[in-house]
């Protein structure tokens, strides 16, 4: 469950690093107009975010599991 949790984190890094590369170079859906165009980049960058607090609530309860069954 841990390996699982660090490949959502790391996914979604990836999708937030994507979603910020785009904005840098001012890329788009084509014939868009601009502010339908930041409404995607600001979904991509909360569904980075998404995924990466899943991936983190996901290797908490894997170390909260862990240390149960040491007990």
């Amino acid at each position: 469950m841990r390996r699982l949790g660090q490949l959502l984190m790391s996914l979604g890094a990836t999708v937030g690093a994507a979603v910020a590369v785009s904005i840098l170079l001012h890329l788009g859906v084509a014939g868009a107009p601009w502010l339908v165009n930041v409404a995607l980049a600001k979904l991509g960058l909360v569904a980075a975010a998404g995924i990466m607090a899943g991936g983190a609530l996901t290797v908490r309860l894997a170390a909260r599991r862990e240390q149960r069954l040491l007990k």
